[in-house]
């Protein structure tokens, strides 16, 4: 599926939900994106209650072991665990073959990068550092722990983590930004209210984003909301994969 760069882009404002519901959500896009009847979507998003999310390959870290009544969830991107309790969350879904994030993974990540720092800027922070790309991921079992290519960091402290998936011919990057520390983490990790030295509402996150992405991309986006088969399908990867232990227990190949 070949688009034009200037075709208008879905934008979805989700609200608060568990992980299952998130991962599913995100999930059932991509799905029904390579089938043809979901469009290219931006989509915001938080976790209500505070979540664990694990990459799609990573064991299940013995740390979780502590919090027994934290929710985890596994993705369907990969890369290292994020406790997503003071964050807000993207996702971009298109065709892998979209001129606005066609290439290589590095590629793709770039033009998301550079379009995410577009809206931050707008809220007021300086030039973010974007990661450079890298023969070797650094080692950490923590997505905060380390920035990795074409991440977004603040005076070399990591702001904005992401993963990307490609299935069927189809895009999917997740990511978080910080918006402040997690009960009891200490630096190096940076937050958008730090960096700001002011409260920021979702709302004015959410506006600043579509106009960053606007702006990188020159791409309109239409407020929209889930198609019934759209919804549907959610509710059955949630009940089936992503609120299933059998599930979020897996790791490397199988899962």
């Amino acid at each position: 599926m070949t688009l034009s760069p200037s075709a208008a882009w879905r934008f979805l404002d989700s609200s608060s939900a568990n992980g299952a519901r998130q991962m599913a959500v995100d999930d059932a896009l991509l799905t029904l994106c390579g089938q043809g009847q979901s469009s290219p979507t931006l989509r915001l998003f938080s976790f209500r209650p505070p979540c664990l999310s694990l990459g799609r390959f990573q064991p299940i870290p013995p740390e979780t072991c502590r919090e027994p009544a934290l929710e985890v969830v596994r993705r369907p991107t990969g890369g290292r665990a994020v406790l997503h309790q003071r964050d807000i969350c993207y996702s971009v879904i298109a065709p892998a073959d979209h001129p606005l994030v066609a290439g290589s993974i590095h590629q793709s990540y770039a033009k998301i990068a550079r379009a995410l720092a577009e809206g931050l800027a707008i809220l007021g922070l300086p030039p973010l550092e974007e990661a450079a790309a890298q023969g070797r991921l650094p080692e950490a079992d923590w997505c905060f722990d380390a920035v990795a290519p074409h991440e977004l960091a603040l005076d070399g402290a990591k702001l904005v983590g992401s993963a990307q998936l490609r299935r069927d011919g189809i895009l999917l990057q997740q990511g978080s930004i910080r918006l402040a520390h997690p009960d009891g983490e200490p630096p190096p990790t940076t937050s958008l209210e730090e960096a700001l030295g002011r409260r920021v509402s979702r709302r004015e996150i959410a506006s600043a984003l579509v106009e960053g992405f606007r702006r990188a991309w020159s791409v309109q986006f239409r407020r929209g909301r889930l198609t019934a088969e759209e919804e549907q399908l959610a509710q059955r990867l949630e009940r089936e994969r992503y609120a299933n232990p059998a599930w979020t227990s897996r790791a490397a190949e199988a899962a």
